[in-house]
């Protein structure tokens, strides 16, 4: 009998050991839509974004853009920056800082095109619009130097069926050169 109970806790002890050693050497995989930012990030901005006014500055593969040049389909990032309703039209302005993310989330909100009236051949017909699904990982910011720069959102807009968020890789991809992504240690 004793031998019987020695051998079985061997074994759940060899189970434990061997569960908790694979969990500890998963793999922080960035490229899949599944990983999420880890709290703790480094958000390291390496350059001054400027905008005429708003309170959101866009960065696709490394590039400022305006929303109206921002390719939706393909992933994209903002810079929200929480300002006064009087503020709104003043120009707007980052400095290059470093932002550690202090909460993370995902959102799927419906976007919806307005339907266009077209022609063809003699006759106008109504395009209805289309239904989109705007997946998105907020990144709520912490900087002393400025407070106001509250979130970096990644997104991209997809199928309203679509279950992928913007993957790690993607938002680095979308920093390009102008923010480093940096994980905490141990992230790798």
């Amino acid at each position: 009998m004793f031998y019987l109970r020695a051998v079985s806790t061997v074994l759940i002890l060899s189970t434990v050991v061997l569960i908790h050693g694979c969990a500890a050497t998963a793999t922080y995989n960035t490229a899949t839509s599944v990983t999420t930012p880890r709290v703790g990030t480094m958000i390291k901005l390496k350059q001054e974004l400027a905008a005429r006014g708003g309170v959101r500055i866009f960065l696709q593969n490394g590039y400022q853009k305006r929303f109206s040049e921002v390719a939706k389909l393909e992933p994209y990032c903002q810079f929200y920056v929480n300002r006064s309703s009087d503020d709104l039209n003043q120009p707007l302005t980052i400095e290059p800082d470093t932002f550690i993310v202090q909460r993370v989330y995902r959102r799927k909100e419906s976007v919806s095109t307005e339907a266009l009236q077209v022609a063809s051949e003699g006759e106008a017909d109504m395009d209805p619009g289309s239904s989109q699904r705007t997946m998105s990982t907020f990144m709520e910011l912490i900087s002393d130097n400025q407070p106001a720069v509250t979130r970096l959102i990644c997104s991209r807009w997809a199928d309203p069926n679509s279950i992928h968020h913007v993957s790690i890789d993607e938002i680095v991809q979308s920093l390009g050169d102008v923010a480093e992504f940096i994980p905490p240690s141990g992230d790798a």
